[in-house]
């Protein structure tokens, strides 16, 4: 079968939506150095990198939701989910902490030694975009937790989760860090990504209901199919300009050589957050009956291999010269995105050919 052919499944959204959100993650880690350590805040260098930051910035949030969407919707025996999730992310993630152990020890001698690699592997990511590996082995703790409530919650116990999740995740850090009102409460469950995790399959599993005038059911809102498509490029919209401007404004006294402000950058912001729900919306519903090519599921079949190696495919085209700040960001960006996926594609897809190699991907 060619490898431009289109094979159908009820789930192929999903596939396409990790896809997204892999080039994201890509996206990101090019446009990030150009956006967070800009020279000046007037030109174009650093509007385009904003841009491209902005709007890749719902990468990782999307990542979760997905993980929410397709495990808290299934009963696993606790033993089963636990070795068979671990097992396929503790084992590759393991193998790469080793391997960017031993590119950063080439490349600055650090770690310096065994122990102190051993220790890191423990303590912190091994290397900076390694940081998702403990959030969601974190998130697959808590799962056994968070499914038998799922099974149980009406519509009021999870508008009453999300509210909660929003304040504290988003209304925590914004009355501490602009307000200098830190909330006493400790929100513990409510805090950081799970409501990412919930949301994700609250939002994948609401079926539309209605045969040819198909509507989609939010207690107590129904909403026709074109109209979350519209309201989810709206989110889309707002969440990436509101990045853009809200990063802009929180820096309108910045100069050369102070810090630089990026909070509204961050993964929990409301910001990200509207704009992590449009794209999962408009994926999912206005992809939903569009199958995938045969090319889209294999990329997303080798995207955790993909989110695992591309830095070092990315540092690889630095050293060649193909770098982030190389040529204008307009162009430089894009082209620097395409080669590091392509590369990275190519290299997982040979790897996974090998012998346990789909083991480590």
């Amino acid at each position: 079968m060619s490898k431009l052919s289109t094979t159908n499944s009820a789930l192929d959204w999903a596939d396409r939506l990790r896809n997204i959100a892999t080039l994201m993650v890509i996206a990101i880690h090019v446009a990030a150095p150009i956006a967070h350590v800009p020279q000046d805040l007037q030109s174009s260098w650093w509007w385009v990198g904003n841009f491209w930051n902005s709007v890749s910035r719902p990468g990782v949030p999307l990542f979760v939701m997905l993980s929410g969407f397709l495990l808290l919707g299934k009963d696993y025996p606790l033993p089963d989910f636990l070795k068979r999730r671990f097992s396929r992310v503790v084992i590759p993630a393991l193998f790469w902490m080793v391997i960017y152990s031993l590119y950063g020890h080439i490349a600055q001698n650090s770690p310096a030694t065994v122990w102190e690699a051993l220790r890191n592997i423990v303590i912190r990511p091994v290397h900076y975009h390694l940081w998702f590996i403990y959030l969601i082995i974190g998130l697959y703790l808590v799962y056994p937790i968070l499914r038998p409530w799922i099974r149980q919650a009406r519509e009021q116990d999870f508008l009453y989760f999300f509210v909660m999740s929003m304040i504290g995740s988003w209304l925590y850090k914004i009355l501490a860090v602009f307000f200098n009102l830190p909330i006493g409460v400790y929100f513990e469950l409510f805090a950081n990504n799970c409501g990412y995790f919930v949301l994700g399959y609250y939002l994948g599993t609401k079926p539309l209901t209605g045969g040819t005038q198909a509507a989609l059911n939010l207690s107590p809102w129904q909403f026709s199919r074109k109209t979350i498509i519209w309201i989810a490029l709206g989110l889309v919209v707002f969440g990436t300009l509101s990045t853009m401007l809200c990063s802009y404004w929180v820096n309108g006294g910045w100069t050369p050589g102070t810090e630089f402000n990026v909070f509204f950058y961050d993964y929990l912001t409301p910001n990200v957050g509207f704009s992590a729900i449009g794209w999962f919306l408009l994926i999912r519903f206005a992809f939903a009956d569009r199958p995938l090519f045969d090319l889209e599921r294999a990329f997303s079949t080798a995207s955790f291999g993909i989110y695992l190696a591309h830095v070092l495919v990315m540092d690889w085209w630095g050293q060649c010269g193909f770098w982030h700040s190389a040529k204008h960001p307009i162009k430089g960006i894009p082209v620097l995105v395409g080669l590091i996926t392509c590369m990275t594609f190519l290299f997982i897809e040979f790897i996974r050919v090998l012998p346990g190699g789909k083991k480590i991907t």
